[in-house]
């Protein structure tokens, strides 16, 4: 189960998350998790890119 951070909920390794931010990444599946730099990297299969994103969760995102 993800944890909550105010009342959004944070990503952990193997969930998939929905980007909500202006580029629009679509899907991507969490791929790891770097808690000392507060970032995970996410691959977005129709981009075909992975990207590295805060992992804190200001509403940027959305756990699926």
């Amino acid at each position: 189960m993800s944890q909550r951070a105010a009342p959004y909920l944070i990503a952990k390794k193997g969930d998939f998350v929905k980007d909500l931010t202006k580029q629009q990444r679509s899907l991507g599946f969490v791929l790891e998790i770097n808690k000392a730099t507060k970032m995970m990297r996410v691959r977005f299969p129709k981009i075909k890119r992975d990207a590295w994103i805060m992992w804190t969760n200001y509403g940027h995102y959305e756990v699926v």
